[in-house]
């Protein structure tokens, strides 16, 4: 027993906006040996479009953990957008639709411990300074 947070219908949504409902899924988000870079000598996609898809992928990443790197490095060219930068993007959607009921699962047995960690010396300022490094609640 437990919570399932999952965004499955936040993604059938992504994929109509974005006109990929009958995309073929993929197994994995972007090649590991792929290296995107500012100029491909490809020709600059529709900014706002690229703007809107990466942006819908930010969102997800907050059930879609495993997206964080593939998302970060898109949103690296969020400036001078090209065709070869929306293609991968596009490929992370397609990813993204074979796996749309993965999700975060919070089992109910399992106990809550919240961690946080500050700033020690609140970066050299000696008037602010606080005593603790960290706090833990437990629920």
């Amino acid at each position: 027993m437990g919570i399932m947070i999952s965004q499955r219908y936040y993604i059938l949504n992504l994929l109509f906006k974005f006109g990929m409902t009958k995309c073929k899924p993929v197994a994995t988000p972007l090649d590991r040996n792929q290296k995107l870079d500012v100029d491909f000598g490809t020709e600059a996609c529709e900014l706002t479009y690229y703007w809107h898809l990466v942006g819908s992928l930010i969102y997800l990443t907050i059930t879609r953990p495993d997206l964080s790197y593939q998302v970060d490095l898109l949103s690296q060219f969020m400036q001078i957008p090209q065709n070869v930068h929306l293609d991968y993007a596009k490929q992370v959607l397609r990813y993204v639709s074979g796996m749309m009921d993965f999700g975060i699962l919070y089992k109910s047995a399992t106990p809550i411990r919240l961690e946080g960690y500050t700033d020690v010396d609140w970066a050299g300022y000696k008037v602010d300074r606080r005593s603790t490094a960290g706090f833990v609640f437990s629920l």
